[in-house]
This record gives C-alpha cells, sequence and structure tokens, in this order.
C-alpha cells in the first residue's frame, strides 16, 4: 500500500515548503529564486504562479505580480490554496473585482464546496456586496445547516438596510 503525498496546488508539497517558509521569514529574494526555480519545472502551475505575484508583491514591485496573476486567473483555479493566494495578491493590488470572479467561477464550477463558497462570501464582504453575501450565506446555510451561516445572512439582510437608510437619509 503506497502512501498519500500530501499535494499543495497539484505539487508536492515537500517541494513548496521551502519556498512558503522563505515567505513566512520575509527572505523575499530567496523565495523569488525558489518561486522561479519551481515555475521552470511547472511552468503550468496557477498556485506557483500566483506564489511567485506574492513574493514580488511583497517585494514592492505591483507591476509585476499582476501579470503573473492575471495568468494565473486565466488558468480558472479551482483550489482553495491557489484561490486564497490569488486572493490576498488581487486585495493588495486593489483588485478585489478579480478575486471575486476568481471565486464566482469556481463556485459555479464546484457549487457544493463550502470552502470555495465561504472564500466567495469573504470577497463579497471585501466589496460590500451585501445582497450576494446574504445570497451566499443562504446557499451555505442550505449546504450545510450550521448556524453560523444563517447569522451572515441576517448581517447581510441588516447592513442593506443600513445602507438604505443612509442613502435615503443623505439624499
Amino acid at each position: 500500500m503506497g502512501s498519500k503525498i500530501p499535494m499543495a496546488g497539484g505539487i508536492a508539497e515537500r517541494r513548496i515548503r521551502p519556498l512558503w517558509d522563505a515567505i513566512d521569514s520575509r527572505q523575499y529574494k530567496n523565495a523569488l529564486k525558489l518561486a522561479t526555480s519551481l515555475l521552470t519545472k511547472h511552468p503550468d502551475s496557477p498556485y506557483i504562479l500566483s506564489l511567485k505575484a506574492l513574493v514580488l508583491e511583497r517585494m514592492g514591485k505591483p507591476d509585476e505580480a499582476l501579470p503573473l496573476c492575471l495568468n494565473a486567473k486565466d488558468a480558472n483555479p479551482v483550489d482553495d490554496l491557489t484561490l486564497s493566494t490569488l486572493q490576498i495578491v488581487f486585495q493588495r493590488l486593489d483588485r478585489l473585482d478579480l478575486a471575486t470572479s476568481c471565486y464566482e467561477y469556481a463556485c459555479g464550477k464546484i457549487p457544493n464546496n463550502p470552502d470555495l463558497m465561504m472564500g466567495l462570501f469573504n470577497c463579497y464582504v471585501r466589496e460590500y456586496s451585501y445582497v450576494k453575501q446574504q445570497q451566499t450565506a443562504m446557499k451555505m446555510y442550505k449546504l450545510v445547516p450550521e448556524e453560523r451561516f444563517l447569522l451572515w445572512a441576517i448581517c447581510s439582510i441588516q447592513l442593506q438596510l443600513v445602507e438604505m437608510e443612509v442613502r435615503d437619509c443623505c439624499h
């Protein structure tokens, strides 16, 4: 019986661990070398592209990070590691719309995945999309009847009401 190798974004975790460690310890030059090396071995990996973009963004090179993120996005990833990494970089690049579209695509491809739905919900929170927050929270509640999802839906409704009151008050 063979042992199962832990995978991260479709690549053996032991290959990615040094890159994670370099990012965690803020050794970005080393992380960039490791990411570049991994990309030569896995040129089509959206996860490695997103990690390299994360490193470049942290190094203060947003103009180099964005095209890598867009390449990763174009691969239409559906794994949570790649999506969450892209979400971090897109948020730091002030492109929340791109993170949201990634999660919307993934949720369309895998509609009953609570982890992906939670990522999508969080994107809507960052965009102040209260109606979409409510809809997503209700879908999660129907899928996994946990009280917190119902609470999220209720809070989203309350935020819609507050937003309407502010709009009515100030106009």
